[in-house]
């Protein structure tokens, strides 16, 4: 029988990130290195590909979230083509990539589920995937998320509120800084621009400095690699190469619930000032994120609330079976240590701004985010959670 996934469970020496090599998650005998082969697998099939600036310093002038970000429609084909061009007057003219140099913007492809992506859960790339060596059996293509990136291409510092993290690095190099949840980075949370399920930090070179003393899991991740990222861990991810690709897969976790319920919260705050107000979504919410109608939203809450309360007011049930992860001999794992901040030798940049702040707000609109940042702030969040879990009327 098939577990699932909330059944199994990361060893509980993994309580801080690991990279394990030697584990065969591609199962191809097709070379994948200059990324043809994805292209072949794709047959001309047009990606959302998200374009940003490239920084000349690790963290740049300032974060890029998805919303500061162009998108555009491009075949993998186009994007190679691209990468390999340092010429974009050589591009054609209808060439979806044509005004981006690629020596000052980045380009990709991210969060690709790919029964979504293809509609099929039968593609060939699908079964091409196989999480077996890690332990995780029944997992496949059907689990898994791809990410496809030029030099430059990032993830803005966050971390995920569900679940448990595998990231299999295909082709390329990424580097990865993680901190510890409860790091002091997190002071910089913000959820403006709010997308659900990722938490996000607001830094700017100039606060770098007050970050040195902090600890940090700085690894660079090659072809074969497999990291472990551990729940609600901090993250930057950087692609290295001018072609990167990478699978994930995301496992569900106890205690998911309750972070559903408290996400869901932070959406009724923030829908809410967008609905009262008539605030444009662009300023408030990450890109493909949704206004949900703030009725609505408590309508799935007071359900997350009712099943919470449902299953502590019955009988306890027979604690339930959970399968540890346990990878296969033949692969080798490596415990991550940590370094501090200052020890990676980033500094602040004078160079440009990557994208436009937003114009000018009134002085209510400013206190108007910076009352939604407190209210949304995790600890002040936890206390309405524990404070709707506790009251009874």
């Amino acid at each position: 029988m098939t577990s699932s996934t909330s059944d199994l469970v990361a060893d509980t020496r993994w309580n801080v990130p690991y990279v394990f090599k030697g584990a065969r998650i591609l199962r191809d005998t097709c070379s994948w290195a200059d990324g043809q082969r994805l292209a072949d697998l794709f047959d001309g099939k047009l990606l959302s590909f998200r374009i940003g600036k490239r920084h000349k310093s690790f963290f740049g002038s300032r974060v890029q979230f998805e919303k500061d970000c162009n998108h555009i429609q491009s075949t993998i084909n186009d994007f190679l083509h691209w990468t390999a061009t340092h010429d974009r007057k050589s591009l054609p003219v209808d060439h979806p990539l044509h005004k981006y140099p690629v020596e000052d913007y980045f380009a990709y492809a991210d969060y690709m589920h790919l029964p979504e992506l293809f509609g099929d859960e039968q593609h060939a790339l699908i079964n091409m995937i196989n999480w077996a060596d890690m332990g995780m059996k029944d997992r496949d293509g059907k689990e898994s998320t791809l990410w496809i990136g030029s030099q430059g291409a990032h993830t803005p510092c966050h971390y995920d509120t569900y679940g448990i993290n595998f990231v299999a690095q295909i082709v390329g190099r990424k580097r990865w800084l993680l901190f510890p949840p409860h790091s002091p980075i997190g002071q910089l949370q913000t959820r403006i621009p709010y997308e659900e399920s990722s938490v996000y930090i607001d830094i700017e070179p100039s606060v770098l400095d007050r970050l040195k003393n902090i600890d940090v899991y700085d690894v660079t991740l090659e072809p074969g690699d497999v990291l472990f990222v551990p729940k609600h861990w901090w993250h930057f991810v950087s692609s290295l190469d001018s072609i990167t690709i990478s699978v994930n897969s995301w496992l569900k976790q106890p205690g998911d619930h309750e972070e559903q319920i408290k996400e869901m919260l932070v959406r009724q705050i923030v829908t809410s000032a967008i609905v009262a107000h008539d605030y444009s979504t662009d300023d408030w919410l990450n890109h493909n994120e949704m206004v949900t109608d703030p009725m609505t939203n408590l309508t799935i809450l007071s359900g997350l609330l009712n099943n919470t309360e449902s299953n502590e007011s019955n009988e306890p049930l027979p604690k339930k079976s959970r399968t540890v992860i346990t990878p296969t001999d033949h692969v080798h794992e490596e415990r991550l240590t940590s370094i501090t901040f200052g020890e990676l030798g980033l500094s602040s940049t004078n160079e440009a701004q990557a994208t436009e702040r937003s114009a000018d707000i009134s002085e209510n609109d400013a206190l108007l985010k910076r009352l939604v940042k407190a209210m949304t702030e995790r600890d002040t969040i936890d206390l309405i959670y524990n404070k709707l879990c506790t009251s009874h009327f």
